[in-house]
């Protein structure tokens, strides 16, 4: 049996980032950017107002200018400013030759084809050309997730076809006779499946879909499934030493190496990891509680990992209400909570949690909340947040 830590370690390891693709910028949300993204001119092109107002040149005072001419945005300057005129100027507009200045029309008093300015502001109200980038530099580093500004961004670039990392092909196993579909009532000795559609909609929060199918307690069937591969396979059940627990014994007949198959870990102890060639395989232990702790603190790095993205693993030290809910333990423990804000600080709050079989202590589950093994009960605690509270 292996420390989570040490678990991680190997995951980190044996997972590297898929082969880039290019994708249309409308499908690139949520990706990860693959290669430098690196200004293409200068940014803004010259120098543009920020103001509605009159453009002056240098070496001017204050006074009477005679306007000349008017600039909106997307139009093109004409002959330079001479001293004594101003040019009418709206917001974004390229300035012309020789200005030097901007004076906001709320500065200015205007009569026919003359402007009056009392004084010159401090602010230039000017966008330098280039002052945000020039030609060749790195606006948006690789491995850069792609988020709605960060779209704007390419927009701006004219990258329509960003070059990101790939998404991985998953397969997804739901081992168990005892399984049925959750349409589907119970008859004695039966369950209703809750770890397909937990885990889909895990994966679907990361913005990846997945291919489950169920497989019978059955060597030769979970072996041949198991063979189809991909990039990352999820295997439920079958991760303990029981007669019908066959989920590494399919990965071994399957080519697979296992890397370790005990972690010191409450709940999801008998977690397997394994690789054959670049496909990562996990064994999940069968209970729902096991397989959203298993998701959170070691299968999340390794899709984080095929992705190309940076692992998502901060701990928070707040304050914990009800600790006389939590329990020690010769393993580490990860406790399902919810966070709340009281008087503008977060806490967490630990959920009645009874076995890893209880479904139903998962409502609402918002965080982690961290217990070292035989943590005692004047420890200081962190929390894994999975979600901020809707207050915030």
């Amino acid at each position: 049996m292996i420390s989570l830590l040490d678990a991680r370690r190997i995951i980190s390891e044996k997972t590297q980032p898929l082969s880039p693709v290019e994708v249309p910028l409308a499908e690139a949300r949520g990706r990860v950017l693959a290669q430098p993204l690196l200004a293409d001119a200068f940014y803004p092109s010259g120098d543009r107002s920020t103001m509605d107002g009159y453009a002056v040149g240098t070496g001017n005072a204050p006074g009477k200018f005679l306007v000349t001419d008017e600039l909106s945005a997307g139009s093109i300057p004409g002959r330079p400013l001479h001293p004594g005129e101003a040019i009418r100027i709206y917001t974004g507009a390229l300035l012309p030759a020789g200005a030097v200045q901007v004076v906001p029309q709320e500065l200015v008093h205007r009569e026919n084809d003359a402007v009056t300015i009392k004084a010159f502001p401090e602010n230039r109200f000017i966008r330098k050309k280039g002052s945000e980038a020039v030609p060749g530099a790195c606006v948006l580093a690789a491995g850069t997730v792609l988020r709605a500004t960060e779209l704007a961004i390419l927009a701006q670039l004219g990258v329509v076809k960003p070059k990101v990392i790939g998404l991985p092909r998953i397969q997804h196993l739901a081992t168990g006779d005892e399984l049925v579909r959750p349409e589907e009532i119970p008859t004695e000795g039966k369950i209703r499946d809750t770890n397909s559609i937990l885990l889909a909609a895990l994966l679907e929060k990361e913005g990846v879909k997945i291919q489950s199918r169920p497989i019978a307690d059955d060597l030769d069937l979970l072996t041949a499934a198991a063979g189809l591969g991909g990039d990352l396979l999820l295997i439920s059940g079958g991760a303990s030493v029981g007669e019908y627990d066959f989920g590494q014994k399919a990965l071994q007949k399957s080519g697979y190496t296992i890397h370790f198959d005990q972690v010191n870990l409450r709940p999801g102890k008998p977690l397997t990891f394994a690789t054959r060639d670049t496909s990562l395989a996990f064994v999940i232990p069968g209970n729902p509680v096991s397989h959203f702790v298993c998701w959170q603190v070691a299968i999340r790095l390794a899709l984080e990992s095929l992705a190309g993205r940076v692992p998502s693993w901060n701990f928070l030290t707040l304050p914990v209400q009800h600790r006389e809910i939590l329990s020690s333990n010769p393993r580490e423990t990860f406790w399902p909570a919810t966070i709340h804000c009281i008087d503008g600080h977060l806490t967490a709050t630990p959920l009645h949690w009874s076995t890893s079989g209880d479904t139903f202590s998962l409502a609402g589950v918002q965080a982690l909340i961290h217990l070292p093994a035989h943590w005692q009960d004047d420890d200081p605690l962190q929390t894994l947040l999975l979600d901020l509270p809707n207050t915030l």
